[in-house]
């Protein structure tokens, strides 16, 4: 199945009943304590949960690919990424309620300088009538249970009263979130490529992984034809560093790894 139909039933809002909210927009820190209190499903929500997990289970990609050794693992050992865990597997994908009616659609994750995951930002469902754009701390609203399925304690209450968010630095205030000077929109690093020290490509970034809230791997293919086909490898994510070229974002190698990436592509396309 296409990794499309996983993300929209793996990816879904715990239900619970959180105590009415004031009018005025919320600090994270409250809507992160609010969030924390849903320990608990009833009996109608655990039974929508199991429904929309065994259609995940049977939904959800499995990625496989190469991942090229290092400067202290020379080896290339192959490995699957559960793509629930994934860039792809997240962003443009819908949040549900207990009712498997969508909440809001996960349009994208923020990282820092050091790969951390430090926010996503969510659009609120026109059809409920919002429309509105937020963002919440990742740690406070991301969570992996043990079965690989993402959770997101998110209600509508909650989306409706977080403050607005704006890609838009200038626009940053008190009543409004933009990503931080140190922040990384997931978005535009997937449109990046790999590149070597003369910021000429090296292969097409297709997705990245996490662990812990932490950016894991990054996936990346080469040898396609019309975008398609070809072959599929990845990297620990902090073997690159990413640099600029204008609006984009790209991922530089250094001359180690570059040799290591091209010996690699040589062997697999002979």
């Amino acid at each position: 199945m296409k990794n499309k139909i996983l993300a929209t039933v793996s990816i879904f809002a715990l239900m619970g009943i959180i105590p009415a909210m004031a009018e005025t927009l919320k600090s994270q820190s409250q809507i992160s304590a609010e969030t924390s209190a849903i320990d608990s499903l009833s009996q109608d929500s655990k039974k929508a949960m199991e429904n929309i997990k065994t259609d995940a289970v049977e939904a959800y990609e499995e990625i496989k690919a190469t991942l090229i050794g290092n400067e202290k693992d020379n080896k290339n050992v192959p490995v699957v990424i559960d793509s629930r865990r994934t860039a792809s597997g997240m962003i443009g994908h819908d949040i549900y309620n207990e009712k498997h009616e969508s909440l809001a659609k996960l349009t994208d994750i923020v990282l820092d300088d050091n790969g951390k995951a430090i926010m996503i930002v969510v659009v609120g469902d026109k059809f409920l009538g919002m429309g509105k754009q937020a963002a919440f701390d990742y740690d406070s609203v991301v969570r992996v249970e043990e079965d690989g399925d993402v959770i997101m304690p998110l209600t509508e209450k909650i989306i409706e009263n977080a403050a607005p968010f704006s890609y838009d630095k200038v626009d940053g205030d008190k009543r409004v979130r933009v990503v931080p000077n140190n922040g990384y929109r997931v978005s535009v690093l997937l449109d990046g490529k790999l590149v070597n020290q003369k910021n000429e490509t090296v292969a097409d970034i297709e997705n990245i992984s996490f662990k812990n809230g932490m950016a894991d791997k990054l996936i990346f293919g080469f040898d396609k034809t019309l975008g398609f086909g070809g072959q599929r490898a990845a990297l620990n994510y902090n073997s690159t560093t990413i640099v600029r070229d204008g609006e984009a974002l790209h991922f530089q190698l250094n001359n180690e790894n570059e040799a290591r990436v091209n010996s690699y592509k040589e062997t697999t396309m002979q």
